[in-house]
């Protein structure tokens, strides 16, 4: 299936990028994505990125382009190239964090959160660390798989926002009669239970 991507300013003083195909007025998340060649977007306020497949190179590039995003949708479900379907690669919360100092509002799904789970930089962490200006996060969590790690980088992530406002746990399509999901869900509530003025589970 070829891919059309849709880049779209709403306006010069709230400038936002959307990347998917467009059938009339409405925006779908692209099917694949192989490349991304943005140049430097230093103004981007908002950014969204939706689909089925993209590589990782073209993910990369376009949140290195990005790295003053106010808003960030990341919602791709799978990585690699062409027909290989892969999961996607241990991405560091520090240096992701770093490289976007100005992100306030965060929205993360299922194996892209999964990701951001697995390099543990946490333990050697420099004490001046913090994330400065993150407000709003919504975080969708789709399996119950490495659940410890997924409950550190929740707990880092109210830990270290500064600002955080609202934390939303969106919980889907987990099988409820799975020992694993049900072990999960529980440690989750808890965690809300600590965290009840920012926390909330949907």
């Amino acid at each position: 299936m070829p891919l059309c991507c849709c880049w779209t300013e709403s306006s010069p003083t709230s400038p936002s990028l959307l990347a998917g195909s467009r059938r009339g007025r409405r925006h779908r998340a692209a099917r694949r994505v192989y490349k991304v060649d943005t140049g430097r977007l230093p103004d981007l306020e908002y950014l969204s990125l939706r689909g089925v497949q993209w590589s990782w190179a073209a993910v990369s590039s376009v949140l290195q382009c990005a790295s003053e995003v106010k808003h960030l949708v990341m919602k791709i479900e799978f990585c690699g190239d062409f027909d290989v379907l892969q999961p996607f690669p241990e991405i560091d919360l520090v240096d992701f964090f770093n490289g976007h100092p100005k992100l306030a509002k965060f929205e993360i799904h299922g194996a892209m959160f999964a990701a951001l789970c697995q390099k543990n930089s946490l333990k050697n962490l420099d004490s001046r660390f913090c994330i400065p200006c993150l407000e709003e996060l919504l975080i969708t969590v789709r399996s119950p798989l490495n659940a410890e790690q997924k409950l550190s980088t929740l707990e880092s992530l109210v830990k270290y926002s500064i600002k955080l406002q609202s934390m939303v746990i969106r919980i889907s399509q987990m099988k409820n009669c799975h020992d694993a999901a049900d072990d999960f869900f529980e440690e989750i509530c808890k965690f809300k239970y600590i965290n009840y003025r920012k926390v909330r589970i949907e």
